[in-house]
């Protein structure tokens, strides 16, 4: 079975790194997940991702976006000041797909204090890194790699670092994909290395619109863990093309407003990592795609996720 050779060779490569010295909180936004459809899946993402969000989850699958892609994600509602955002946006070319993309996290308003615990008004945290990611094929089997860069403000001053992240993808079927991904396989932040983290999962597409994935991922200092997610895209419309394998149907040039609407798909997805559930919705035109999640985070302090985002199609 020569497609699980990606897959070893990516969690061999990464057993050096747990010997040096790292911070499992260091730049944890970057973690947190970007794009509602694969949040909702339960973050499940080294596999199905097959647009211009796979920059993040799995570079690999921007082999499968259209010519020209942008995305774009906000989380509605963090509260504490907090904003978590994303944009990109990607072109396939003869010699393999590139994209680059965005991820920033903010913090507002923080108040300040001396060493005498007197005010000293507030500032503000600005966490960014930008990844530009390449991804070609040979056959069934698809890789990719991103190397970013991290940047860091916090009252005027800034901090720089990098990572690199690298992906691979296989079909084995119509019915069956599998995929890996390794983020922060190298990088370095402040002096402090990046903390790495490793993703194999499974993909499958029994019935037609209908998507199961699951992964299992590692991350430092910690056991391994399992997400599960599920989607099922159903047509409004008389001429489907939804994600799964077994329905993608071409779609001619649209003449009219009617006949576009006619394209309408509507997606349904659920997903389940360490404890959290989530749960969204999509609606899908041939160059347009609108997804919500709503992710419970099981948290004291910090309250659950609203998240929206838009990919756009040429």
């Amino acid at each position: 079975m020569n497609y699980i050779l990606p897959v070893v060779l990516l969690v061999l490569a990464a057993t050096p790194i747990a010997a040096q010295e790292m911070n499992n909180s260091l730049l944890a936004y970057s973690r947190m997940g970007v794009g509602a459809r694969v949040i909702a899946m339960g973050e499940a993402g080294s596999t199905v991702t097959n647009d211009i969000v796979s920059g993040y989850w799995n570079p690999a699958g921007l082999t499968r976006m259209k010519d020209f892609e942008l995305g774009t994600m906000v989380n509605l509602d963090m509260g504490y000041n907090r904003s978590h955002n994303y944009a990109s946006f990607g072109n396939r070319f003869r010699f393999g797909a590139l994209a680059l993309s965005w991820v920033n996290a903010n913090v507002l308003d923080i108040d300040g204090y001396d060493e005498n615990e007197n005010p000293t008004g507030t500032f503000s945290d600005s966490e960014n890194n930008f990844t530009l990611s390449y991804a070609n094929s040979i056959g069934d089997f698809s890789f990719g790699f991103g190397p970013k860069f991290y940047l860091s403000t916090l009252e005027g001053e800034s901090i720089y670092g990098y990572g690199v992240d690298f992906g691979a993808k296989y079909d084995i079927n119509q019915y069956l994909e599998i995929g890996a991904m390794a983020r922060d396989l190298y990088g370095e932040f402040d002096g402090a290395t990046v903390p790495y983290q490793i993703s194999a999962g499974l993909a499958a597409y029994p019935l037609k619109g209908l998507t199961l994935a699951a992964d299992a991922k590692m991350e430092k200092d910690e056991d391994p863990y399992f997400c599960f997610g599920a989607e099922y895209w159903t047509s409004i419309g008389r001429d489907p093309e939804a994600d799964s394998k077994l329905s993608v149907v071409s779609v001619s040039e649209q003449s009219s407003w009617e006949e576009t609407l006619s394209t309408l798909q509507t997606g349904l997805r659920l997903g389940y990592n360490r404890g959290r559930l989530s749960a969204g919705t999509g609606i899908k035109l041939r160059n347009f795609q609108l997804d919500y999640v709503f992710r419970y985070n099981n948290h004291e302090v910090f309250g659950n996720d609203h998240i929206l985002s838009l990919i756009l199609r040429f």
